[in-house]
């Protein structure tokens, strides 16, 4: 499971670089993630899966906005970058990934 969550990981970096590509240097590197968006009460449900350390229910979440990127994309004119940026926050919050050091390359 985490060799598919790094893949997605490093698809949606890949096409984030692609869509940032000539953008100004000084432009923020954090994006806020557009809530509604998503389906109502989803940063409660996230924010909330973090606190009980629920990580199994924050990895299929992820896993399942993963895969609506383009449809996202499609509808709304971003991908789901921020979100997957956020629930990775909040899994690291509740320690989701212990003892990764974040330097694995290549998965």
């Amino acid at each position: 499971m985490t060799c598919v969550r790094r893949t997605l990981i490093g698809a949606l970096a890949a096409l984030t670089l692609a869509a940032c590509t000539g953008s100004d240097a000084s432009a923020p590197t954090t994006t806020v993630v557009k809530w509604g968006d998503y389906e109502a009460g989803l940063q409660a449900k996230i924010d909330s899966m973090a606190v009980a350390k629920d990580c199994d229910g924050m990895q299929s979440v992820f896993n399942q906005i993963g895969g609506t990127n383009l449809a996202v994309r499609n509808k709304f004119g971003h991908g789901n970058e921020a979100i997957l940026n956020y629930i990775d926050a909040q899994e690291r919050v509740a320690d989701c990934f212990p003892g990764a050091t974040g330097t694995t390359v290549g998965g």
